[in-house]
């Protein structure tokens, strides 16, 4: 008879959902060429919805590819609008 080796324990990849708002906010937060005081974070599973305004494109472009470095994040849904 052949064991059966116990089942690995997945490795947590990235920061619990609760926590990915948070990382997320502080790294809008720390991004040099992004006044975010009007940008939202919520998720949704592993999904991050970013909603609020900035106001270039560039910033909200910029949000984005900020939002979907972060470990973990499957999905980026980047609801912000200029103004």
């Amino acid at each position: 008879m052949t064991a059966l080796s116990p089942p690995r324990a997945k490795r947590p990849i990235a920061p619990e959902t609760t926590d990915l708002e948070l990382v997320v906010e502080d790294a809008l937060a720390v991004a040099e060429d992004i006044d975010c005081a009007d940008v939202f974070v919520t998720t949704d599973g592993s999904k991050i919805v970013l909603s609020g305004w900035l106001a270039t494109k560039e910033e909200i472009v910029r949000a984005g590819k900020i939002a979907a470095a972060i470990c973990g994040i499957a999905r980026v849904d980047n609801q912000i609008v200029r103004g």
